[in-house]
């Protein structure tokens, strides 16, 4: 029995679309919690200005989330990134999606186990400053891959 190969679709299911969408949220708003709380709500403490009580819980939370994003990714390269890779479509943004990604995790572990008076000014900022601006990388990446869809679909069509 000769069964046909379906192509693999490019797009995600929807339950794997929500998955990865909840871990991104959940990665990015704990990041972005953490630098509100670390900036912007020190409490006064006997000794002066220190540390909001929740603000080692929103970093505790954010590098949680990065293995579920790790996972996340991980799961997105066997079919999304391999097929779209091999049928040309979206490069230029899926490889900076995955430097970005790459750069993220890097500095990430830079600021674990590398973090020192020496790098405390700039190397926080190499990481949360790309790490804000990952929701428009994502999105820009989202549009030009339906765009293109759109664009093949219309041109079939006529």
């Amino acid at each position: 029995m000769n069964i046909p190969h379906l192509p693999l679709p490019i797009r995600f299911p929807k339950p794997h679309k929500r998955v990865l969408y909840a871990a991104f949220i959940l990665l990015w708003s704990s990041g972005a919690l953490w630098l509100i709380f670390h900036y912007f709500m020190r409490t006064e403490g006997d000794f002066g200005m220190t540390a909001h009580p929740l603000e080692i819980w929103w970093l505790r939370l954010h590098g949680l989330m990065v293995f579920s994003m790790l996972v996340a990714v991980g799961s997105v390269l066997p079919v999304h990134v391999r097929r779209a890779w091999h049928l040309h479509k979206n490069r230029a943004t899926g490889l900076f999606m995955s430097m970005v990604l790459l750069w993220l995790a890097m500095t990430g572990y830079a600021l674990y186990y590398f973090s020192s008076d020496d790098n405390e000014a700039w190397l926080p900022l190499l990481h949360w400053i790309v790490g804000l601006a990952l929701p428009l990388m994502l999105i820009v990446h989202i549009w030009r891959g339906r765009r293109r869809v759109v664009t093949i679909f219309n041109s079939v069509s006529n």
